[in-house]
């Protein structure tokens, strides 16, 4: 194998071949028990659109190319005895295929997904986690995880605070129009802190009022 992969030519394919095969298999792996970057989780329920689902999976894309075409370029040079350049050359629409059929395989799984979908606003009032950091006064999405009916479901979301990190233990206060959820940090007892702005016009957060109700 080892001669196979680097001796002489093999290097062009061989370090593709391993580094990208190695990267994809241990982000499935993480993604699969929830552990991966916060951009390359498969959630059972994204509320996005297949374009955006193949973004999130952008570091995939890169590892199944390497992984295409240093396999298919062993193939070429290896076992089908082609030089360096026709070899680049297969090694190239290898890895473009492989990158191809991920996406297909990713639209075919939103395909699937979108069906089974519930109703955003039975999110109202649960509590989640942070899966992707939301940006402060929603000035971008994050992504928070959310056990509805016994299932954990990834939605799209936003704060009127500052910045919730991952791994916050937020509160879904409410549903937007463009399909997202509006979320605050919790506070230990799991009630929403809502946001207040300070005399220095940063914004910051403020214990809950009465009955547990995030302040105005």
């Amino acid at each position: 194998m080892y001669d196979l992969l680097f001796d002489g030519f093999g290097p062009i394919f061989g370090i593709p071949a391993v580094l990208g095969t190695v990267f994809f298999v241990l982000r499935l792996v993480l993604m699969l028990i929830g552990q991966g970057d916060t951009h390359g989780d498969i959630p059972h329920d994204v509320h996005t659109d297949p374009g955006e689902a193949f973004k999130v999976f952008s570091l995939q894309a890169f590892a199944a190319f390497f992984m295409g075409f240093g396999w298919a370029g062993i193939a070429a040079m290896r076992g089908a005895g082609l030089g360096i350049p026709p070899s680049l050359v297969i090694g190239a629409g290898g890895g473009a295929g492989l990158v191809w059929l991920l996406a297909a395989l990713l639209r075919a799984a939103w395909s699937m997904q979108s069906s089974g979908n519930i109703d955003i606003s039975e999110a109202i009032g649960l509590s989640g986690q942070a899966y992707v950091n939301i940006p402060s006064a929603r000035s971008g999405r994050g992504q928070v995880r959310v056990v509805i009916e016994d299932r954990q479901r990834m939605f799209n979301a936003v704060t009127d605070g500052p910045t919730i990190p991952t791994g916050t233990l937020v509160q879904v206060v409410g549903t937007n129009p463009d399909n997202t959820i509006t979320v605050l940090p919790e506070d230990a007892e799991g009630r929403a802190v809502a946001p207040t702005t300070t005399h220095e016009g940063t914004l910051g957060f403020v214990g809950p009022g009465e009955n547990g109700a995030p302040r105005p």
